[in-house]
């Protein structure tokens, strides 16, 4: 069972390429960095480390798993269905008669059974897209970084969809989208240039409300007064600080990751609305991108340190005035999004 017509899309975040190859194989192309704005992708998020001082929060710079594609469809008027089957072969039924229907199936996999895949943790919020299957292969797209379309023994992909281990797991979940709105794709350009100050809107008011500890920016400063403590803290510190770095700029989770995609799709939203109010804010999130990928060179530059601690001091500094920018540059852009939306204040 093979989609005949698929072409893979590459991207740099899993759901968000998963989404894209589900809606392009519909009919649709849309890039990336549309998709993710779209969806209201970007944020902070802060969970708990499982064995504090032996292991390291989850620090997040998106909204949670499967979220983003029900905004990013609600908004093309497409409809995201969704399931979770009761065990693998359930799973793996329901996979192959979507594949027979000629659907792209997007699934949430643990990455730890991932053939391709260097990491030996586990980390079961990641997504792939299915477009194939045959007696004991599976063919599925991952981001570019890990190769775009791989071919994994379908054993590998069973283990990896069921997996009930690691970060966030949602064991044999599974989605796709149904025939795409007439409208959408007939006129493309319209609908995107529609929704995207009604995307910024909700983006922007989330980002600015206090949501506590472990949401937007308060968890971002909650985030950056911790590590200027971790020498003390962690029993490892000079393997789990720069792990954290490598983590936030190779597995997709890191702050520059999601800021370059929502300066992007904003880049291009200036393009399609030829709106120069969005000028500012284009070049403001080059800037916070560039301050993110400052801070993960200091964590992954920390066991060289010559003072472990004042290089998470000022790793702390970075994150506190990534959090002043995001919070300025979220309240400016605020204003013209309300405007623009269309709705009262």
């Amino acid at each position: 069972m093979h989609l005949a017509t698929f072409q893979p899309q590459l991207g740099v975040h899993c759901e968000t390429t998963t989404l894209r190859n589900m809606i392009h194989h519909a009919g649709v192309d849309i890039s990336e960095p549309m998709l993710f704005g779209l969806g209201q992708g970007i944020d902070f998020q802060y969970w708990d480390a499982p064995d504090p001082g032996r292991s390291t929060p989850m620090l997040t710079g998106r909204i949670g798993p499967a979220l983003l594609s029900r905004n990013a469809c609600s908004a093309l008027g497409v409809e995201l269905r969704e399931s979770r089957a009761p065990d693998p072969e359930s799973a793996r039924a329901a996979a192959a008669k979507l594949l027979e229907a000629g659907h792209v199936v997007g699934m949430s996999v643990d990455i730890f059974y991932l053939d391709y895949f260097s990491s030996r943790s586990h980390f079961a919020a990641h997504y792939i897209a299915l477009y194939g299957l045959d007696d004991s292969l599976a063919y599925v797209v991952d981001t570019d970084q890990q190769g775009g379309a791989q071919t994994i023994p379908e054993e590998s992909l069973r283990r990896a969809r069921g997996s009930d281990e690691g970060f966030m797991p949602s064991p044999n979940l599974q989605m796709y989208v149904e025939e795409l709105p007439a409208r959408l794709t007939t006129a493309t350009d319209a609908v995107l240039r529609e929704q995207i100050w009604k995307a910024i809107r909700p983006t922007a008011e989330r980002m600015i409300a206090d949501r506590g500890p472990r949401f937007g920016i308060g968890a971002l400063r909650r985030a950056a007064s911790e590590i200027a403590e971790w020498s003390d803290t962690l029993t490892s510190a000079d393997e789990m600080v720069p792990g954290v770095g490598r983590f936030w700029r190779f597995a997709g989770t890191g702050g520059a990751n999601f800021r370059k995609l929502y300066r992007d799709f904003l880049l291009e939203a200036r393009q399609r609305c030829g709106d120069a109010e969005l000028d500012p804010f284009v070049d403001d999130f080059g800037d916070v991108q560039r301050q993110w990928d400052q801070a993960i060179e200091m964590l992954m530059a920390y066991r060289g340190a010559d003072d472990g601690r004042r290089q998470l001091e000022a790793v702390a500094a970075r994150l506190n005035a990534i959090a002043d920018a995001e919070q300025s540059v979220f309240e400016r852009l605020l204003v013209p999004a309300t405007k623009w939306a269309g709705e009262p204040a």
